[in-house]
């Protein structure tokens, strides 16, 4: 059997640095026009509150998530995320 496709296959490259940044830009233009966003982006003290009550509900999520493991599956599951978060900083460096 003969591949006749072979010359017509095309590779096209994504750049995902720029393609998070349309993506956002589409987010913010289609989310910021909203009233209730910009009084939100605009004012400093309510995007500190927004932040701080989304880190707390995911922290405590997270506690959830965790709760049925024993103290040393925990203690050893920590010590894993800890070091592939290092892992993933130290290449952000590079």
């Amino acid at each position: 059997m003969v591949d006749t496709n072979k010359g017509q296959i095309k590779t096209t490259k994504v750049d995902p640095e720029k393609l998070a940044d349309k993506t956002a830009e589409k987010v913010v233009e289609l989310l910021g026009k909203s009233p209730p966003v910009r009084k939100i982006r605009n004012s400093q003290l309510l995007s500190l509150i927004l932040g701080a009550v989304g880190f707390a509900l995911f922290t405590i999520g997270v506690g959830k998530l965790f709760a049925d493991l024993s103290g040393w599956a925990s203690l050893s599951t920590g010590l894993v995320m800890m070091a592939v978060t290092g892992a993933l900083l130290k290449n952000l460096s590079r």
